[in-house]
């Protein structure tokens, strides 16, 4: 007997159907309590609204075929012109949308792997050199590229070891890469650094800005000290930025921006040599939806720098609000943040997976860090009241853990599995397959 969930013999009607989707719909975490973490990237509803309506006019348009439609074109023109020029572009400066950060990521390591192919053809065995707070895609399409990672420890207060990060370059290094913000810890990492090694070095910079890219603009505007990290660095010769997060546009939306086209050479791919003539795409991928790229160009136009910097100050007040109650909750902390991340940790009375535990039970979905151990929030544009209710719940929380009434803890990481009964099948086989080859 078969186990697998089978397509009806016969079609349900559009009615049933829908009320079936609602049904789903309202299974998700809501909202206000999702926002803190993986439901973040929304913004105001009028935001949402905007975006959704410009993606549903473009919803059945494949993004491969812009070439052949003059107002796709413009679209993706202008969204990518927009972007570049919120990372210090110039007339210079190139770009190319893609699915997100894993694929941007992937774009740029494999232009640095065929960069260093023709540059430093005596290499067999490339290495990257990385902080340990590298993202883990990076560690993922190295993988796939066959380039070595090489990460180093942060320091005790979790900033970047730069002595460190020169004594790992070898002489099969190719490249150093650096975030901005990293997502573990929310801070920018020293990119002028980085970027006098990789010039006196002749290694290919890369700069994940994937969180930060388009908030931290906004944060320098308003007054924060925010290190320099994108193409106003001389050295950075690639930078991934997600539009789908403090961009707001729909997943999945990001974007891969170059120095110039001498380094956006290096990540094209075209295919000549099959019956249908020249085959060329953006990014890694072919078919890609135009909605993603539509609902960028909505909201981009629809808010405008005031209302990306309005946005950024929200963000930042919130932030710091929390930051100034939780310091006010015996056992707890904050970390040191430069952008829209912010951690919660404990001083040391206090099990932060308790927390996370009793969090959890009051409906609030939270991400972790393990190293050390960490509350992960995304700070976003939410209503006042979402946040009064998060610090409330949080001190309720605290209050039991000391009365020894919460004893269940939660998990931190950045995505559990969960109830296996919930858990989708993929990552349940992923987990079988790790314990088999004993991967923890």
């Amino acid at each position: 007997m078969s186990s697998f969930y089978k397509l009806p013999d016969t079609g349900l009607t559009k009615e049933q159907v829908l009320a079936e989707v609602e049904a789903l719909f309202e299974g998700m975490t809501p909202d206000q309590k999702g926002k803190m973490s993986s439901t973040s990237f929304k913004g105001r509803p009028d935001m949402q609204e905007v975006v959704q309506n410009a993606s549903l006019k473009f919803f059945s348009w494949n993004a491969l075929f812009t070439f052949q439609e003059a107002s796709a074109a413009k679209i993706e023109n202008e969204v990518l012109d927009m972007c570049m020029s919120l990372v210090s572009g110039d007339e210079s400066t190139r770009a190319n949308l893609t699915s997100g950060g894993t694929e941007s990521n992937f774009c740029a390591f494999h232009a640095m792997r065929n960069w260093a192919r023709k540059t430093k053809s005596q290499i067999k065995e490339p290495e990257l050199v990385a902080p340990y707070s590298i993202h883990s895609t990076v560690h993922k399409v190295c993988q796939i590229l066959d380039i070595k990672v090489v990460t180093v420890p942060q320091l005790d207060n979790l900033s970047v070891d730069i002595e460190g990060i020169k004594a790992a370059i070898t002489d099969n290094t190719i490249g150093v890469a650096g975030s901005a913000v990293n997502w573990p810890y929310g801070t920018v990492d020293p990119i002028e650094a980085f970027a006098a090694i990789a010039l006196e070095k002749d290694l290919w910079l890369h700069v994940d800005a994937c969180v930060g890219g388009y908030v931290l603009p906004f944060f320098r505007e308003l007054g924060e000290d925010i290190p320099k990290y994108d193409f106003s660095v001389d050295g950075v010769r690639s930078i991934s930025a997600d539009l789908h997060k403090y961009g707001y546009a729909p997943k999945p939306c990001s974007t891969v921006l170059w120095r110039s086209q001498q380094e956006q050479e290096h990540h094209y791919i075209p295919i000549t040599d099959w019956p249908c003539g020249l085959y060329l795409s953006q990014g890694f991928v072919g078919s890609r939806p135009l909605s993603s790229a539509a609902g960028a160009w909505a909201i981009m136009h629809y808010l405008g720098r005031e209302g990306y910097k309005e946005n950024a100050q929200k963000i930042l007040t919130q932030r710091k609000r929390i930051e100034a109650q939780i310091a006010e909750i015996d056992g707890l902390t904050t970390w040191k943040s430069h952008g829209p991340l912010l951690q919660i940790a404990s001083t040391g009375e206090i099990n932060i997976l308790l927390v996370v535990g009793g969090m959890e039970k009051l409906g609030w979905r939270l991400l972790g860090v393990n190293t050390p151990p960490a509350i992960h929030l995304t700070v976003d544009v939410m209503d006042p009241d979402v946040f009064d209710q998060f610090l409330s719940d949080m001190k309720q929380v605290i209050e039991q853990i000391q009365a020894g009434e919460i004893t269940d803890e939660g998990l931190l990481s950045y995505g559990g599995v969960g109830a296996e009964e919930t858990a989708p099948k993929w990552l349940l086989s992923a987990v079988e397959i790790m314990e088999k080859q004993a991967i923890t």
